[in-house]
């Protein structure tokens, strides 16, 4: 099996905590993402997920597929979604989104 790469793009809990005094681990909300080949797999869209979607935009390769895991609706593991999708509207080719939280309706 090959290996895929883990990028930790917000560790921070209830709100985003950017500047010098959070260097070290990152002022940004909880997002993590999982590249396997030509898939990335995400976990929780917090304010890091700007981020990845930047990082996702300079990539020079084919278009990526994607799949969004949300842990839970808290503000923290959400509040990223508006940012991301607005970047990648061009570049993602499909992607499947985990549809089980309760109260966040997905379109197309």
């Amino acid at each position: 099996m090959a290996a895929g790469t883990v990028t930790f793009w917000g560790v921070r809990g209830s709100i985003p905590a950017p500047g010098l005094h959070t260097i070290t681990f990152g002022g940004n909300t909880s997002c993590v993402s999982v590249d396997y080949g030509e898939h990335v797999i995400i976990f929780d869209a917090g304010s890091g997920l700007r981020q990845l979607g930047l990082a996702l935009l300079a990539r020079d390769t084919p278009p990526i597929t994607g799949s969004l895991f949300l842990t839970h609706t808290h503000w923290d593991h959400i509040q990223g979604l508006p940012f991301f999708t607005r970047h990648l509207r061009r570049r993602i080719a499909s992607s499947s989104m985990a549809k089980r939280a309760p109260g966040i309706r997905w379109s197309s």
